[in-house]
């Protein structure tokens, strides 16, 4: 893109100054000869118009070789291949046959096509000399240094140029991000600050908000991150998931897991986050730690990802520390564990204590027993039977 952009400033520059000096200056023959180039340029026969123009650059005269030079640049630069039309603009400016504002203007192209060829040192040099000359197209002078600086890693040079752009330009967007980026590569993080409280109220969009929350934890702003974080999700900046599961990720941080608890589920609810198992276990890890029970159990029995040997003994713990043993039991009795694994075990020693809870004595030896021929519980089987006068 930038390429072709400095493509047609630089064809618009040779239509306009080629043929600007009198006939006098060149042989007729040459004159003839350059208008026939030109009509083989128009009609796209470049390499015959390269034989012509390749024979005046042997001319000792120098306006001559000079509109020899400008046509091949020409041809160049309809061929987009800029490298050559680098080695004809300098050519041309070392022949100094034009006058300064026709050189000024050459120089101005040849730092941007230096530009486009990742040139930056030579572009920078070459603008820095025209805006020392009194160039009058200073602001794009300006744009070629604040570009050239930023491309060739020198952020801090570059700054002053975009700070200058977004004092002239009327869109500013695209200027405060470079501004924004230069800061952050230069690690100056208050600046980046203040661009990005810029960039969020000028143009209010979630990558700003997200960006602005970043810098505060690089650094160590956790309370102000944690505040723009709720405030973007107050004022529905926060869409994307892997931004919701960010927020959630700074609040699990700051251990407010009932806060996260209510971004996750309701985004969840929203289609805005997937329903995949680790977002269920990062939901479920938020109810247990704010020992939310009551919206736990139904979502974990209302999700298949909540159908799991580890989540059925999960939920069967917390109707138990809850004294809820009709639900240890309606919740493990039918539920089949892998026959003598540790999860089948835990199933009945907890169906036992909730029938003994429940004074049936008789159920609660059955199981028991079960869990006794448990390798996993056997002892702890044992130990019950002992502590409640079973014999098993």
């Amino acid at each position: 893109m930038i390429k072709n952009r400095f493509g047609r400033i630089v064809i618009l520059l040779l239509v306009l100054t080629s043929f600007v000096f009198s006939k006098e200056t060149i042989s007729k023959e040459a004159y003839e000869k350059l208008q026939e180039a030109n009509k083989m340029l128009e009609e796209k026969k470049y390499k015959s118009a390269k034989v012509i123009l390749n024979e005046l650059l042997k001319s000792e005269n120098k306006m001559e070789k000079t509109y020899a030079l400008q046509t091949l640049a020409n041809i160049y630069i309809n061929q987009q291949n800029y490298k050559k039309v680098i080695i004809y603009y300098e050519k041309l400016i070392s022949l100094n046959t034009l006058e300064k504002k026709d050189i000024d203007n050459m120089k101005f192209s040849l730092s941007q096509i230096y530009m486009s060829e990742n040139i930056y040192k030579k572009g920078i040099k070459l603008s820095l000399e025209l805006l020392k000359g009194g160039f009058e197209k200073k602001n794009a002078l300006y744009e070629n240094l604040a570009i050239a600086y930023y491309y060739n890693e020198q952020y801090k040079k570059s700054i002053p140029y975009i700070q200058k752009l977004i004092a002239i330009k009327k869109e500013k967007e695209q200027w405060y991000r470079m501004l924004y980026s230069s800061y952050i590569e230069s690690k100056n993080y208050k600046g980046a600050i203040k661009t990005l409280k810029y960039l969020v109220s000028a143009y209010q969009k979630e990558e700003y908000w997200m960006q602005l929350i970043s810098v505060y934890q690089t650094t160590k702003k956790y309370k102000d991150s944690l505040a723009t974080l709720e405030l973007a999700y107050k004022k529905g900046f926060i869409k994307q998931e892997n931004n919701l599961m960010y927020l959630v990720s700074i609040l699990l941080q700051n251990n407010l897991y009932n806060k996260a608890s209510q971004y996750l589920k309701t985004g969840l609810d929203k289609n805005l986050i997937k329903t995949t198992k680790r977002n269920f276990d990062i939901l479920v890890s938020c109810y247990l730690n704010s020992k939310n029970y009551k919206d736990l159990i139904p979502t974990l029995a209302n999700s298949k990802y909540g159908n799991t040997p580890k989540y059925k003994i999960l939920t069967a713990n917390i109707h138990y520390t809850n004294g809820n043993y009709q639900g240890v039991i309606n919740t493990l009795k039918n539920y089949k564990f892998k026959k003598n694994s540790k999860y089948d075990g835990q199933k009945y020693i907890m169906l036992s204590l909730s029938y003994y809870e429940l004074d049936k004595d008789k159920s609660s030896k059955t199981y028991l027993k079960k869990a006794s021929l448990n390798k996993h519980e056997k002892r702890r089987a044992l130990s019950i039977a002992s502590d409640l006068g079973y014999k098993i």
